[in-house]
């Protein structure tokens, strides 16, 4: 399987706009320090994950050629809110035809919440039809090709926030890239070839999980390897890029790095 972090970066991107903390102001400058919004390609089946408002830049720049799969992991605007750029890409206005339909998937309590927050489902739907809307809920698999996927629920059938398994001859690939404070699964997934999660921040803010718990997740479930992403500006603001390469000689005992736009993994 064929990986490419379209963006790394946490809730407001990196550069924050009128910021002028060192971190931003050489994001604006070079362009690989830049963060976008987290979301990931899978090559082979020309799938994303989540699409957060920047998501037209990201696929731009890494020439993505087309997308048939979207799948949505929770409702939150830096994870959704760039849906219809990636869909209506494929309409054009003048002639009042779309090139495409994209398949989105998503668990249909997500759908009714982000449904509930940006409503734009019917039109794109039904009206230009670039999108066709389809319900995989938590343990549920899906086949494309080689590519087996399955929805994960971070505390099952309920959850609010999943996260996807990707399989394919024989190896394992889960993605996780926000709120995985609530993630109570951790026995499940033991035999992952990949874990590409949420960094956690450095700071200890209620309600989200910290740096230092998920050194301690992914001791526990002992993936072959670990990649981090959902890396808040604010937090690099603070604490500066250097301290995610202090981190990575503190805990020299877990494989894992950070992760960065543009990155390629092959798994």
């Amino acid at each position: 399987m064929d990986f490419t972090i379209l963006g790394s970066g946490g809730a407001i991107t990196t550069p924050r706009p009128f910021c002028q903390c060192a971190v931003c102001s050489q994001a604006r400058i070079n362009p690989k320090k830049v963060r976008n919004s987290s979301s990931i390609f899978l090559k082979e089946i020309n799938a994303v994950v989540d699409c957060g408002e920047d998501i037209a830049n990201s696929l731009n720049r890494e020439n993505i050629g087309r997308v048939d799969y979207l799948f949505i992991t929770h409702w939150h605007p830096d994870h959704t809110f760039g849906l219809r750029t990636v869909v209506e890409a494929y309409f054009n206005f003048r002639e009042k035809k779309n090139g495409a339909t994209v398949q989105v998937y998503m668990p249909k309590k997500v759908f009714d919440q982000l449904k509930e927050h940006w409503d734009c489902f019917d039109y794109l739907q039904n009206v230009i039809k670039v999108l066709k809307i389809n319900f995989i809920e938590d343990g549920e698999s899906k086949e494309f090709g080689n590519i087996k996927v399955t929805a994960i629920g971070f505390n099952g059938k309920d959850s609010e926030t999943f996260g996807y398994l990707f399989e394919e001859a024989g190896k394992k690939v889960l993605y996780t890239p926000c709120d995985t404070i609530s993630f109570k699964r951790e026995d499940e997934f033991k035999d992952l070839d990949l874990l590409i999660n949420e960094c956690g921040l450095f700071s200890k803010i209620g309600g989200e999980i910290q740096f230092f718990d998920l050194i301690k997740r992914i001791k526990n479930m002992g993936p072959k390897k670990a990649i981090l992403t959902h890396i808040e500006e604010i937090e690099l603001n603070v604490f500066g890029e250097e301290y995610l390469e202090k981190l990575k000689e503190k805990y020299s005992d877990v494989n894992f790095c950070f992760a960065f736009d543009g990155m390629k993994i092959k798994v």
